[in-house]
């Protein structure tokens, strides 16, 4: 390809947020590039190998409703399948699966290799090309290594933890993006040149073992589920034999030989200055911050079909190697454990994402913008969904569409996306299903019904799956109706049916609706007082069975989101001057000067603006009750 190529949209960065974004911006119609150092190492899993779990799995859910990669190939690529929380109420229910790594790159290698109507350019951005446009400094190219430029419109950063990368194991430090790979320097400095407000983190992995030296016959083994759940409904079959993980735990004798070696980490050390994320801190971490804790999990998961290496998750360390084979030799099942490569820290450069619009378009600079760990997330899933809305936006920008942007009570990657450009991040973000505060309306069974309208007004889905989505939705419905219609009446011949079919009695006029409210009632066991409920798909009765349980919650979630809407599309002026606003508290005045809220929904959730300075912001922006 001529290094001089004009495209619409450049992406820079391989990894799951690039691969993400690429895929969505072709989809949309934009002339679309990829550039990353090596095309045969796209979405590599260099953390656990696994794609998933509470609130991480909903966002997988939802890219897959907005026509995305990563659950077509997860699945492709799965180990074992569970569902997580299956015991708990269906908000937080949430599908995990254990993927073969290798497999999984080479998955995705190939679906974006299929990806029509885009280009693959294999070298290393050195730095951004600016100018102007409507008064706005603007993107309008990119310099590479290997010489020349790519004139472009809009450009997607989505170089993970590659921003001046640096690996830690002990007191070793090195230049890398991850193991194996050279740090980007030269872009990072390009950012920071720009003037882009830049913060250092800290994440890490842990040590690879051997399978075969492992003593799997101590532990204890985890199956998963048959059927699996696959992410994406597409998916019919296994495309990979089945393995099982196994659990054994930290103790006091591990637990001393990381306490002796406290100092000798890098993080402990000094060496490290970059903030860690709270939620999945390293092994030191715990032992120091939980000293009366008698053990810590450890979770076996194979990396690979055959069992050859194993990831011991939980174990997350930049130890020295002596003191990481001491630290694992002293758990239960991994005495004779060993290490085929030793866990390491990484600390790398991000950009404070308040800087970002909800589109994740960086503010006053057209055309650029930031998806990833560049913009402070932890995870291949948080990293995939804000890549695919990213790609999206850049491509509409660059074609002038309308922009695709989602509400908190509509997608998690809603939520997400309003966390980091509202509140910003001082660590790694992670997704849980508790940062939803309408959960019960995102889960994962819905996505498509919540998502794919807005997918198809884009270009992200086709009509056709939107058509599917929306007969489905009114089978649905129907099947409520119907049910709700259906009335049963107590007697002697009619209690005697329902015990003999295991359900509850009846004590005066009950519709089936009313029945499968009851506790333990499942709309499966309806079928022989409803044959009809028979051709609906499994899928379909279980969102039957929640539509019909939880209707009153739902109905209440979605009277609440509806109040806050009346606000939260209330636009806050960007040159506003809040210290000139009349009655806010001072405090007030330096959080909403910080964040710069867009919306009042926005300045909502600035933590320490009280109801009393939202509503003097309201009156001041001429919002309605």
């Amino acid at each position: 390809m001529a290094a001089s190529t004009d495209f619409d949209v450049v992406v820079i960065g391989g990894g799951h947020a690039g691969c993400e974004a690429f895929a969505a911006s072709c989809r949309v119609g934009a002339r679309t590039a990829l550039v990353t150092p090596d095309l045969d190492e796209l979405a590599v899993q260099p953390c656990n190998p696994a794609v998933g779990g509470p609130g991480k799995g909903h966002l997988v859910r939802e890219v897959v409703a907005l026509g995305g990669l990563m659950g077509r190939v997860t699945d492709l690529s799965g180990l074992q399948f569970r569902t997580l929380n299956r015991r708990k109420g269906p908000a937080v229910r949430a599908t995990r699966v254990q993927t073969d790594s290798r497999l999984y790159s080479q998955r995705m290698c190939e679906a974006v290799r299929a990806v029509r109507g885009g280009s693959l350019v294999e070298d290393t951005v050195l730095g951004l090309i600016w100018g102007r446009r409507d008064a706005h400094r603007a993107i309008v190219g990119l310099r590479l290594a290997r010489g020349g430029e790519i004139a472009t419109r809009a450009v997607v950063v989505t170089t993970g933890t590659f921003l001046r990368g640096k690996l830690f194991v002990g007191d070793e430090a090195t230049p890398g993006g991850r193991r194996g790979a050279v740090p980007a320097v030269e872009l990072a400095l390009s950012l920071e040149d720009a003037g882009l407000p830049l913060l250092r983190l800290k994440t890490g992995t842990c040590p690879r073992l051997y399978g075969d030296s492992v003593d799997a016959a101590r532990l204890e083994p985890q199956v998963g589920e048959d059927p699996p759940p696959f992410f994406d409904p597409e998916t019919s079959g296994f495309a990979v034999p089945q393995r099982v993980c196994h659990i054994t735990y930290t103790g006091s004798a591990c637990h001393r030989v990381i306490r002796e070696n406290l100092e000798r980490s890098a993080l402990f050390s000094g060496a490290i200055t970059g903030v860690g994320p709270r939620y999945c801190p390293s092994i030191e971490t715990k032992i120091a911050r939980f000293p009366d804790k008698r053990r810590h999990q450890v979770f076996l998961e194979p990396e690979d079909l055959e069992g050859r290496i194993v990831y011991p998750s939980g174990l997350s360390t930049s130890l020295p190697p002596d003191a990481q084979e001491a630290m694992v030799h002293a758990i239960p099942g991994l005495e004779r454990a060993l290490i085929a490569r030793h866990g390491y820290a990484v600390e790398y450069d991000a950009v404070q994402p308040r800087c970002l619009k909800p589109t994740l378009e960086v503010d006053g600079f057209d055309g650029l913008f930031l998806a990833g760990q560049i913009v402070g997330t932890s995870g291949y899933e948080e990293a995939a969904a804000l890549g695919l809305v990213a790609g999206a936006n850049a491509a509409l920008s660059s074609r002038g569409g309308e922009s695709l942007v989602f509400r908190r009570d509509q997608a998690y990657v809603g939520v997400m996306i309003d966390d980091l450009t509202t509140r910003g991040v001082d660590e790694p973000y992670r997704m849980f299903t508790s940062r939803a505060e309408y959960r019960l309306l995102l889960r994962e069974d819905n996505a498509a019904e919540r998502l794919v309208p807005d997918g198809a007004r884009v270009g992200l889905v086709g009509d056709d799956r939107r058509r599917s989505i929306s007969d489905q939705s009114s089978r649905i419905e129907e099947a409520a109706s119907r049910l709700a219609a259906t009335t049963l009446t107590p007697s002697v011949d009619s209690n005697a049916r329902l015990r003999e079919l295991g359900l509850p009695e009846v004590r005066k006029p009950t519709s089936l609706g009313g029945l499968l409210r009851r506790e333990g009632v499942r709309a499966a066991e309806l079928v022989p007082l409803a044959p009809w409920l028979a051709d609906l798909p499994e899928s379909q009765l279980t969102k039957l069975e929640v539509r019909i349980k939880y209707d009153g919650y739902l109905d209440q979630q979605r009277t609440r989101a509806e109040r806050l809407r009346r606000i939260e599309d209330v636009r806050i002026p960007p040159e506003m001057d809040f210290a000139r606003i009349s009655g806010l508290k001072h405090e007030a005045v330096e959080k909403l000067t910080a964040a710069r809220p867009a919306t009042l929904g926005q300045a909502s959730r600035i933590p320490g603006i009280t109801p009393a300075a939202l509503e003097i912001l309201r009156v001041h922006c001429g919002g309605g009750r």
